[in-house]
């Protein structure tokens, strides 16, 4: 009986060793099961997932001046001996985050941002248009500090005011067009007797210029000569006009009429009193019609033509007050109106000019010199305003570097208006009170597209290797 009892017990044993195994599975795939709802404990303490995983990341040390040296220790840049910034992680954006920035203004390509949709659609390739917003242009970018203070990082609000319509540029001096005078012999003859030398000799009207000896006047002379003696009238005029079509002055006509001798050598007058500013003749060369032999240029007042850059130029017009600062006259502002604007754009300075008149000139105000010109019009309409040095220009484009604080800065697509002084208008992406980076913004915007760019690289390699769905035409 008693070995009996014996085999009993191993019997037992052998049985329960199944059981354990099953009782220990069983608690095994219990604990699986409660894995999903212990993973919501940092999510109820405020703290998700993504979160939580940065605090354990590795850190990484970064150069200041040199993006790309990149330690997993503190030390020394190896190119410029600084030393090396703790690079902070950019923190988890939520799914829901692009859905509070209001409706997109378009969509774009996945792998193709030059192509645009305004509504939604799908690629060649069957994958969603990606949406763009109106406050982003790019990815954050996140920098410590001390990266902050070496870079020189500084930032000014956006103003809400009404700029004042101001442009700065530069003018020339030239002569009044309209008070230049030119003298041309009417017939062909050689010069004698000239008495201006050189350009810049100033004369006096009704100074004697040159005597220009030709055998067709003296032809023409004699001819009304025996008109007159003749005594026909019809031919006395007729005479008479043929020497004033030759350039023959009326008071040269009436001497020759009461001298009654003919001659070859007919001398001319100044017009008007002023400075030469062109000499095409010299002593004894010959001159024909389609010469000018001079160029006068009454000394009554003088133009300053103003170069105004384009982005400015629509609203100067006539009567907008301008001051005009010359280097020949330090400390002294000069006030001006603006008398005519010129239809046309420059095509190489990609400038309009503009008209001022300066009646009775100082002395030392001369032709050709540079003036510095200030054009002042009417306060344009209330709009957001920034300083110009805070926006980035590009070709298809125009961007700021808006900072978020707490280190955050992103890059903003904006629609730029007109520019005053140092002063631009916002039309379009931009709110009263926003902080736009005005120093160093440049550095910060390529570290953005940079950003952006590998971003697109990941997402390009992350669809690549997903099976595509059915291939839809765009």
């Amino acid at each position: 009986m008693k070995t009996e009892r014996c085999f009993n017990v191993r019997d037992v044993g052998a049985r329960a060793v199944p059981l354990i195994l099953l009782l220990v599975i069983a608690s095994l795939v219990a604990a699986c099961g409660r894995e999903p709802n212990s993973s919501t404990a940092p999510v109820a303490s405020g703290e998700t997932a993504a979160e939580h995983a940065l605090k354990h990341a590795d850190p990484l040390y970064r150069c200041p001046m040199h993006p790309d040296v990149v330690r997993d220790a503190p030390g020394q840049c190896p190119i410029c001996g600084m030393d090396l910034v703790k690079v902070e992680p950019d923190p988890p954006v939520a799914a829901a985050t692009a859905a509070g920035q209001g409706d997109p203004i378009y969509y774009r390509h996945p792998h193709d941002p030059s192509r645009t949709s305004p509504t939604p659609r799908k690629d060649e390739m069957g994958m969603d248009y990606v949406p763009v917003f109106a406050d982003a242009a790019g990815p954050e970018v996140r920098i410590s500090p001390a990266v902050i203070n070496n870079l020189g990082v500084r930032s000014e609000p956006a103003t809400l005011a009404s700029l004042p319509r101001r442009a700065e540029t530069t003018g020339f001096v030239t002569f009044d067009d309209r008070r230049v005078r030119q003298v041309r012999p009417r017939a062909d003859g050689w010069i004698e007797g000239l008495s201006v030398r050189a350009p810049g000799e100033t004369v006096a009207a009704g100074q004697l210029l040159f005597t220009v000896y030709s055998p067709m006047l003296e032809s023409a002379q004699q001819e009304y000569l025996d008109a007159l003696r003749i005594g026909n009238a019809d031919l006395v005029a007729a005479s008479r006009d043929r020497l004033q079509a030759l350039g023959l002055e009326s008071g040269t006509v009436a001497r020759l009429a009461q001298g009654g001798r003919a001659s070859g050598r007919v001398p001319f007058h100044a017009p008007v009193a002023g400075v030469i500013t062109e000499l095409e003749i010299r002593e004894g060369a010959m001159v024909t019609p389609d010469m000018t032999a001079m160029t006068i240029t009454e000394l009554g007042s003088l133009w300053v033509i103003a170069e105004i850059p384009e982005s400015q130029a629509a609203w100067v017009a006539p009567g907008t007050a301008a001051e005009l600062r010359f280097a020949s006259l330090p400390g002294e502002t000069l006030a001006g109106v603006v008398g005519h604007v010129y239809p046309e754009l420059s095509a190489e300075t990609r400038t309009v000019r503009a008209r001022i008149v300066l009646e009775r000139p100082h002395p030392a105000i001369r032709a050709n010199m540079l003036a510095r010109v200030t054009l002042l019009g009417e306060p344009g309409p209330e709009a957001v305003t920034i300083p110009r040095n805070a926006l980035i220009r590009g070709g298809a484009e125009d961007r700021v570097v808006v900072a978020l604080g707490e280190g955050r800065f992103a890059a903003r697509r904006v629609t730029a208006g007109a520019e005053s002084g140092e002063r631009v208008a916002i039309a379009r992406g931009l709110a009263a009170g926003e902080q736009v980076v005005v120093a160093g913004q440049f550095l910060l915007d390529s570290e953005a597209n940079l950003r952006s760019g590998l971003e697109r690289l990941g997402d390009g390699s992350d669809e690549a290797a997903t099976p595509a769905g059915p291939a839809q035409t765009p």
